[in-house]
């Protein structure tokens, strides 16, 4: 047998792309899945917006439409306070804690001192009944007023003018009854500590002191209680409330539709380079044939 024959019995080199074949159908199936997983995100990113919130009156919106309230409100503010209103402005945060530091630091010692001075608590022995009856007294009386004044404070927010006032010609007869409860509430606290403090100086002997010392704390309490009532009087705006719901119940569906659209690109990315990839091996394959 010569060379020759030996060269034709021998077995013929199988094509190059028979043996990526599998290859390529590996990838254009994790394409496929690609696409798949791609259209999916897309889908759910669409359907976000149509999800159902409720509105800061108890509306029953839809994403979309309450994101559309919350730019109508956004620009409403955003108009006013370029022309000048200072009605939407919000109180700033040491403002805030300042008020609240009054309150627990300032008002609740004296109410318990007061509270206690009712009760008669010997500070000698001062643990037992009329301690705790005083501390109860003084805690219930600190917190309601200062809720109370908070409360009507931020109810009167409605009846605020441009320059952050009150204008007492405009009010309704309700907002008036609202605001002789604030007066006589805040009055009443600083005569009831007007009082209790000059009682007990009169009693010590020295009545021009025990005067002076009175109208102090008097005076501490009124401070104290009025600005309770300013701060939340002051601090921002019915539209502004508003505003904030839309913005706290639409956050966390922008957020999922964020995240959608994220994993969306990126998986669009791995895309394009098993595309890319297929490609390349296809070129490299064609002059074997």
């Amino acid at each position: 047998m010569t060379s020759s024959d030996e060269t034709r019995n021998l077995p013929l080199p199988q094509p190059r792309r028979q043996r990526e074949g599998q290859h390529t159908g590996g990838s254009s199936a994790a394409g496929d899945r690609l696409l798949a997983r791609i259209r999916e995100l897309r889908y759910l990113r669409d359907r976000v917006m149509d999800d159902h919130v409720v509105g800061p009156h108890g509306q029953n919106l839809t994403v979309a439409e309450a994101h559309a309230r919350a730019g109508l409100l956004d620009g409403l503010i955003e108009l006013e306070q370029v022309r000048g209103s200072l009605r939407h402005r919000r109180v700033n945060r040491l403002t805030r804690v300042l008020t609240l530091l009054i309150v627990t630091v300032v008002d609740l010692p004296i109410m318990l001192w007061l509270a206690s001075s009712v009760f008669n608590v010997d500070w000698a022995a001062p643990l037992g009944l009329p301690l705790l009856i005083s501390v109860v007294i003084s805690v219930l009386a600190t917190v309601g007023a200062a809720t109370a004044l908070h409360h009507l404070g931020h109810n009167q927010r409605q009846h605020k003018n441009h320059r952050r006032q009150l204008e007492w010609s405009r009010l309704s007869t309700g907002a008036k009854l609202s605001l002789l409860t604030v007066g006589l509430l805040v009055g009443l606290m600083g005569v009831v500590m007007f009082v209790r403090v000059s009682t007990e100086g009169l009693l010590s002997g020295m009545n021009g002191l025990a005067l002076l010392m009175a109208v102090l704390v008097a005076l501490v309490m009124v401070v104290s209680a009025t600005l309770v009532f300013w701060t939340a009087f002051r601090d921002g705006s019915l539209e502004q409330d508003d505003l904030r719901h839309y913005s706290e119940c639409v956050r966390p569906h922008l957020a999922a539709k964020r995240e959608y659209e994220d994993q969306a690109y990126e998986l669009g990315c791995q895309h394009d380079l098993l595309r890319r990839r297929a490609e390349r091996e296809d070129a490299i394959g064609a002059p074997a044939e």
